[in-house]
């Protein structure tokens, strides 16, 4: 013991030897607080003289049940710690019910209804009345209102005329009626029945002289009683938790309780653990920045034991596809610059909702990362466990309707549903059992209108004969009592359970007849144990008290029963951790279920609004408070990331949290690049080696990119990203490089991956539709390599104006300052359209009016960074729309610096159906090559010139004298009138409507 207390900090050593009886231990992340706990509970043994079984210690999994027994047995010994009275809630609960249950009516053997049982009554009731009532909301709701101590009677008082409370009251009323007339107790009435008893009874607990409660700011009001109940004789209590871990408020747990209990215990003496032996120091910064936003909670701080280290980075991507690749590549890069020292079990993704998960496995897989998912299906709820679990659970107890209705059928015995349906119904109005009707059946007991047909009627004897044949074996009237491994054996032979499986799952049978190997061990275990003279129910006897007399335990009647119920009240099978890292797989989890757990890295996506916080949550408090919790379980490296677009493809906006004043500060906006000495401080805090120098170049050889640079730090989209076309990149010479490939090759040649050179190729329409797997086609081989898609241009355009600009600006500055600044010529802007008016060629006013504003002398101009410069014009810059000359050809590399014809390039201001006049520069049109262009519609065949007509007067606009035929791209203009379809002689119509020319209607002569 003086050895445990050495161990501890000044704060951590107050709280074990405090002589206060009510005392509240508020310990922050990683602050030692299950060690406290512990201490404090051998202490009370070896210090203070309490018995064990005098001493109750609640917590709430069965995994901080388990460590904690361990530690206290390893200190205190074996035999003591195992009278110790520790356990969930639930399971404390249930140990009392156990031994004195039978004073309120509940005898020793109740059973245990799990979700499924739960859900399955639910159902029949809302089926049998024709209520709209969901299962899942109803169940839901029912926790909740026994979690406030609500009973059935006093809800249904408070009903009055809302249908939909209505509805729930029916549902609620006839449920409990139903566990009461199965035996079964759900997980709340563990708790309300026990409150229950230790009211009624409180000699039960008149000998308890110390409770220990964990994680006090997960507790509900029942709770918050039950604690009260357990202290009612001394009123010694110990808490330890953290308010800013409080998540759990979805499932009615109670913040306030802890204020409620300083208030009840006037005397509380509050100590705050505030060493962390988990996180950075700049990890620990960055959660106390969050968590500090809730201006009413205990103020209160986080000191780091450990070095500094990296800043937590949070990173914008454009999209939840992008971050999850981004993820990928964030793992591999830190695994290789670790030199491995970091293994795939060390990294943990953490989500605000499973639902997030699925961009994140896709890109996983795709990868070939290992991964496991924590709250997947439990170990007792796969299919093949929980068959053979019906079977024992109706061996043990025949009236468990809904295991009973599981199995009756499996394998299957010809007793279909329209049967089952019958002999439920029939127990139903006969207000038996579905176990007394089944046997009834087999006997030919039932009434003549109830009809069961011959096949069911020997399935019916077959499944009756093994159950009853099992129970006479258990209870060892039929030669020596079956041990529970040979019950599962007996079961699974006259099943003939391994058949089954292949039959009705040939895939993956194998697996599944694991599980139920797994099971079997179990059950071994448990009879190994009772073979050496152990007995198991040892530590579910409560302690003898005086005046209140005990049900009697023994291991012949009730060793299945406690099997069971222990199942039933375990969350899952729990993995060792040298299972845990033998799997070397990457976790993913929620934010909740991770609570109490610790990884080297972690990663915390789609930190945006709505999901965190999530758009349907009430209390915006509880959602930091859950942000902190996943933030404050890395121990060297946090991420936080935020895409642009959702995975519905919506845009989305930072979360609040991490928007504040002052936050920013705390974070990196990309990935660490670890180097060495940053490794060696990581290893430190992981207490491993570092790798050798050696190791680490070597390993990081096999980097194609060694910094976190790919994904544009503003959460665009790389501009490799941005110009593909079908998933391949149209980059020249590598157009035949598909997916990533040519980035790849961009990297491992040293180029920078966010500013590569526009792809010089246009694709038509046409030439996308014959690429293949292996690049492009022949036909994109023969376009012009001078033309582009109209956004490049338009980008090249720009860029080169802006320089232009640029150096007008500059010029302009030196005259002035040489004093040779003349007066700005007035010139029309290439760029701009202007007026309605301008474009048609009409000027809006005179020179003169242009003229008006006098120029202002410029002071001393500083060239802006290329950074400075505007990255978009205007959208009626339409410099873009002509053509191009041949000798206006560039390359890739010449691209940036061409500068523009702007002859060429500036709009028209003419009348758009004018021939526009020919420059002394400009070629004939016959001499031009010929162009590719994209249009809406077929090109025409050629034909010979022709003249067409002439327009009627009334038009005011110039028309050709000719035109010549041929393709017509979709944007420009085509005159048709009825004068030059009568030049080609059409064939007579006759049309109904206006004519198709201005002319108006002819007059009535005319048609005569």
């Amino acid at each position: 013991m003086d050895k445990l207390i050495e161990g501890l900090n000044p704060a951590q050593r107050d709280a074990v030897t405090s002589p206060a009886s009510v005392l509240q231990v508020l310990a922050p992340p990683g602050s030692g607080k299950t060690k406290t706990l512990t201490a404090r509970v051998a202490h009370l043994i070896t210090q203070c003289g309490l018995k064990p079984w005098d001493i109750i210690v609640c917590t709430f999994t069965v995994k901080a049940a388990n460590e904690m027994k361990e530690r206290i047995q390893s200190v205190v010994g074996e035999q003591l710690g195992k009278k110790l009275i520790l356990g969930t809630f639930h399971s404390v609960s249930r140990r009392f019910l156990v031994s004195y249950g039978h004073h309120i009516g509940i005898e020793k053997n109740f059973g245990i209804a799990d979700s499924s049982d739960q859900k399955a009554i639910l159902t029949r009731i809302i089926k049998s009345h024709d209520l709209t009532i969901a299962p899942g909301a109803a169940l839901g709701r029912i926790s909740s209102l026994k979690a406030k101590n609500t009973s059935c009677d006093v809800f249904a008082a408070t009903v009055k005329k809302d249908v939909s409370r209505q509805e729930l009251s029916i549902v609620y009323m006839e449920y409990e009626e139903k566990l009461r007339s199965a035996n079964l107790l759900d997980y709340d009435d563990l708790l309300l029945r026990c409150a229950f008893l230790l009211r009624t009874y409180p000699q039960c607990v008149s000998n308890i002289k110390a409770v220990l409660i964990d994680e006090f700011q997960d507790t509900n009001n029942v709770q918050y009683d039950l604690m009260t109940l357990f202290a009612q004789r001394n009123k010694a209590i110990t808490i330890v938790g953290d308010p800013d871990q409080s998540i759990y408020g979805w499932r009615s747990a109670e913040i306030l309780n802890l204020k409620r209990m300083q208030e009840q215990y006037p005397d509380t003496l509050v100590i705050n653990l505030e060493e962390n032996y988990r996180s950075t120091g700049a990890i620990l910064a960055s959660a106390q920045k969050v968590i500090e936003q809730d201006e009413t909670r205990p103020a209160k701080c986080l000191q780091a034991t450990h070095t500094i280290g990296e800043k937590p980075v949070l990173r914008k991507l454009p999209a939840a596809g992008a971050e999850a690749d981004w993820l990928v590549a964030e793992i591999k890069r830190t695994q290789a610059l670790s030199g491995g020292l970091l293994g795939h079990c060390d990294y943990a993704v953490l989500l605000r909702s499973a639902a997030l998960s699925r961009q994140i496995e896709t890109a996983f897989g795709r990868e070939g990362i290992p991964y496991r998912m924590v709250g997947g299906t439990k170990f007792f709820d796969r299919v093949e466990v929980k068959i053979i679990l019906d079977y024992l659970r109706v061996i043990n107890q025949p009236e468990h309707n809904d295991a009973l209705l599981r199995i009756i059928n499996v394998p299957a015995r010809n007793i279909g549903e329209k049967t089952v349906k019958t002999l439920f119904d029939e127990a139903e109005a006969s207000k038996v059992s579905l176990w007394k009707t089944i046997l009834d059946a087999a006997q030919g007991n039932l009434r003549a209108s109830v009809k069961v047909p011959n096949l069911a009627q020997k399935g019916i004897g077959e499944f009756t004969n093994l159950i009853l044949t099992a129970r006479k074996k258990l209870a060892g009237s039929e030669g020596g009592q079956l041990t529970p491994d040979e019950l599962v054996d007996y079961v699974l032979k006259r099943t003939r359970f391994e058949n089954f499986l292949r039959t009705k799952y040939p895939d993956d049978c194998e697996t599944r007849w694991a599980n139920v190997e797994e099971l079997k061990a179990q059950t071994a275990d448990l009879t190994a144990a009772i073979a050496r003279g152990e007995d198991p129910l040892e530590s579910e006897v409560l302690p003898e008290v005086e005046g209140l007399k005990q049900q009697t335990m023994t291991i012949e009647d009730d060793a299945l029963s406690v099997f069971l119920a222990n199942i039933a009240l375990s969350s899952e099978k729990q993995k060792t951790a040298e299972e845990t890292e033998s799997l070397q797989c990457v976790t993913i989890s929620t934010m909740h279920a991770a609570k109490g757990l610790e990884w080297p890295v972690v990663f915390i996506p789609a930190c945006y609004e709505g999901s965190i916080p999530h758009s349907r949550a009430e209390d915006n408090d509880e959602e930091r408070r859950l942000l902190y919790v996943g933030m404050t379980r890395a121990q060297t490296l946090l991420y936080l990331s935020c895409p642009m677009k959702s995975s519905q493809a919506q845009e989305t906006m930072m979360s609040r949290f991490l928007t504040q004043k002052g936050v920013e500060a705390h974070f990196e906006p990309q990935g660490p690049k670890l180097e060495y000495y940053a490794l060696g401080q990581l290893a430190k805090t992981l207490r491993r080696d570092c790798p050798p120098l050696e190791q680490l170049e070597q390993s990081r050889k096999t980097l194609d990119l060694r910094e976190d640079t790919y994904w544009p730090l503003d959460g665009t989209r790389p501009l490799e990203e941005s110009a593909k076309w079908n998933g391949r990149y149209l980059y020249g010479s590598d157009q035949s490089l598909p997916g990533n490939q040519y980035a790849l090759k961009r990297r491992r040649t040293g180029e920078r991956a966010a500013s590569p050179t526009r792809p010089a190729t246009f694709v038509s329409a046409a030439s996308v539709t014959t690429m293949n797997n292996e690049g492009f086609s022949t036909a994109t081989s023969t376009m012009k390599p001078s033309f582009m898609s109209a956004s490049s241009r338009m980008e090249e355009l720009q860029a080169q104006e802006e320089e232009a600009k640029l150096k007008r600006i500059d010029q302009r500055a030196r005259e002035q300052q040489h004093g040779k600044a003349q007066e700005p010529k007035t010139k029309k802007n290439a760029s701009s359209l202007g007026n309605i008016m301008n474009y048609f060629g009409k000027p809006a006013g005179s020179a003169a009016a242009r003229n008006t504003q006098p120029s202002q002398p410029l002071p001393k101009a500083v060239k802006p960074s290329h950074s400075a410069r505007p990255a978009v014009k205007p959208l009626h810059d339409i410099s873009n729309n002509t053509l191009f000359r041949p000798e206006d050809q560039h390359s890739e590399q010449d691209l940036p610096t061409t500068k523009v014809n702007t002859s060429y390039h500036k709009p028209r201001i003419a009348p758009l159906l004018t021939r526009p006049r020919k420059g002394p520069s400009q070629e004939p049109a016959a001499e031009r090559p010929d162009y590719v262009f994209l249009s809406s519609s077929p090109p025409q065949p050629t034909s010979p010139t022709r003249d067409v007509a002439k327009p009627a007067p009334t038009s005011h606009l110039k028309q050709t004298t000719s035109v010549q035929t041929g393709f017509r791209p979709a944007s420009t203009f085509h005159t048709t009138s009825m004068a030059s379809l009568a030049a080609n002689k059409p064939p007579v119509r006759k049309t109904l409507g206006m004519r198709r020319s201005l002319h108006g209607w002819p007059p009535q002569s005319a048609k005569k």
